[in-house]
């Protein structure tokens, strides 16, 4: 079906079936979502279908739901598969049923034994191998991180994110990973992504897509909001100190990562609140982790507490944006398009993407991440 005068080419199949040419079947709204932060994208679909046709064609947990994307000029060409995983409501209007269904990507694999990927290596490495195993696209990380990794009682998913909020290369990574909508596997360091980034990287700009150069992101509206409080408190603290007992050398070892590389002039921390707020005595260490494990669990989090000022950009189209760019945006005032904020404008990382879908129209809600803030008069300090 054409979409949003023929700019988008759009299909959505049921069990591969077109809903565009089913009869009697209204397409109402469909939604794709994206985020580091919850690592499996998920979709919704609002669909009117035939009383009769939930007695000739049943939607059961893990039904094929397809999401067909194409537009040339916008060099779009994507197949998302998601499986049903619940019919949040079915209401009645006549002889038609309106459902409202939830679906997650079709990586049904995720919720199996963990321990079919354990591995004697690197972290990167259980990353390959699972994105081997399960014929996902990656792009990962080398990491500097060697042992054996075992899953125990967790899911490959848990098991990842273990593996994850351990994984370490130096004393500034901070790693990130997840699955976005074309099933790559990322598994990134943060860190380099923004310091090793291109010189010449995509930019959001408040303007018409007609008038886009290249390199350049439409968006509408643009809000911001700072949850420093948040991060603070979900990742028990900017600092502090950790405690593990050492069986190779029989001694209680202290545990604290002290460095933070600032990609703004300012991070939101302030000295007083710079902290740990838990006191934690890790598992005793027998000598089967790389010498950074628990260094890297705290490492991990105070990096990635650092990045808490977030920017929402409404976007009138879906873009060939993808979640882990690192881009560039300028917070601008749509009634004054000489003005901007400095402090809010900067570089960030796109940390999620909201795709929302009608009959008329595919548009984009885009959630970026970054460190700070850019004020003129403020200094670069680190905690």
């Amino acid at each position: 079906m054409k979409v949003q005068n023929g700019l988008y080419d759009l299909d959505i199949f049921i069990d591969g079936l077109n809903l565009f040419q089913a009869p009697r079947t209204i397409f109402i709204s469909g939604d794709i979502y994206e985020s580091i932060m919850n690592p499996l994208p998920t979709c919704k679909l609002e669909v009117i279908i035939p009383l009769d046709w939930l007695d000739s064609r049943t939607i059961s947990d893990g039904t094929i739901i397809t999401y067909q994307i194409k537009s040339e000029r916008l060099n779009i060409d994507e197949r998302t598969q998601f499986r049903v995983f619940n019919i949040n409501e079915i209401s009645l209007d006549q002889q038609f049923a309106k459902l409202k269904i939830d679906g997650v990507l079709d990586t049904y694999f995720g919720y199996i034994a963990g321990n079919h990927s354990n591995i004697f290596g690197n972290s990167s490495d259980v990353f390959k191998s699972i994105a081997t195993k399960h014929t996902l696209s990656s792009d990962i990380d080398a990491t500097n991180d060697s042992q054996l990794w075992i899953a125990g009682q967790k899911n490959v998913f848990q098991y990842l994110i273990d593996v994850a909020a351990h994984g370490w290369i130096d004393d500034t990574s901070a790693m990130i990973w997840c699955l976005d909508r074309k099933k790559t596997l990322l598994y990134k360091n943060l860190t380099s992504l923004f310091r090793n980034r291109q010189h010449n990287i995509y930019n959001f700009i408040q303007k018409p897509i007609q008038v886009c150069k290249d390199k350049e992101y439409e968006y509408g509206i643009i809000k911001a909001s700072i949850q420093s409080g948040s991060n603070n408190l979900k990742n028990d603290g900017y600092g502090g100190e950790e405690y593990y007992f050492d069986l190779n050398t029989y001694t209680l070892k202290a545990v604290a990562a002290k460095k933070t590389v600032a990609e703004s002039k300012f991070i939101n921390i302030d000295k007083e609140l710079s902290q740990g707020l838990m006191d934690s005595q890790f598992a005793f260490d027998v000598g089967n982790f790389h010498p950074n494990y628990y260094l890297a669990l705290k490492q991990n989090k105070r990096i990635l507490a650092t990045y808490s000022s977030y920017i929402e950009l409404q976007c009138q189209h879906l873009q060939n944006f993808r979640l882990g760019q690192i881009v560039n945006y300028q917070f601008l005032d749509s009634q004054s398009l000489k003005d901007s904020s400095v402090a809010l404008s900067g570089t960030g990382i796109i940390d999620a993407i909201r795709t929302k879908i009608s009959k008329e129209y595919i548009t984009a809600n885009v959630e970026i991440v970054s460190q700070g803030m850019n004020g003129s008069v403020i200094t670069r300090e680190v905690y």
